[in-house]
């Protein structure tokens, strides 16, 4: 007698359906803190003042050196 593969029990694939038990949480939309022109930020390379803004990218322009430097949101913290 052969068996067929789709009926028989696979021990690998759950026959129950797994739900989550966190909520959906892309329906709500959390405002998160974005820098405004000429506000004061620390980035990776040191503190600097948002001179331009440009879809997700942010031109910081570094104190004490000589560099703007496109920072992306993610790499961009408010000055404590």
């Amino acid at each position: 007698m052969l068996k067929n593969s789709f009926n028989s029990f696979n021990s690998f694939r759950s026959s129950t359906r797994k739900v989550s038990v966190f909520p959906n949480y892309h329906e709500q939309s959390v405002e998160s803190w974005k820098p405004k022109l000429n506000e004061r930020v620390q980035i990776p390379n040191g503190i600097g003042t948002v001179v331009k803004i440009s879809e997700n990218m942010y031109l910081v322009d570094l104190e004490n050196q000589i560099a703007n430097i496109w920072e992306r949101l993610t790499s961009i913290r408010p000055l404590k």
